[in-house]
């Protein structure tokens, strides 16, 4: 489990609507990290929602997500255009 690989998650899922798509129907933690480990990322809630708030730390902009129920309450964030993360929010929140 590590961090890591959940940079490597949200970087592949802010760039694919179908890894995306694959998580629509996770209502859960649970639930949606057997679909991350199906997938092979390795990595716990906590250390998700960690690297969220590490990448929201300078953020303009501040959206709830509007994908993933259980992740509604951690904000996603856009940042610079100069950031690799500043298409998730826009991703995510469906924008």
């Amino acid at each position: 489990m590590s961090i890591e690989s959940a940079s490597r998650f949200l970087r592949a899922a802010a760039q694919d609507q179908t890894i995306r798509e694959k998580f629509a129907a996770a209502n859960s933690p649970a639930e949606f990290l057997q679909v991350s480990d199906q997938m092979g990322y390795c990595f716990t809630t906590t250390e998700l929602e960690a690297l969220i708030r590490e990448l929201s730390q300078e953020a303009m902009v501040r959206r709830s997500t509007g994908v993933w129920k259980w992740l509604r309450n951690v904000n996603w964030i856009e940042k610079s255009h100069n950031s690799p993360y500043e298409a998730q929010v826009r991703d995510f929140a469906g924008v």
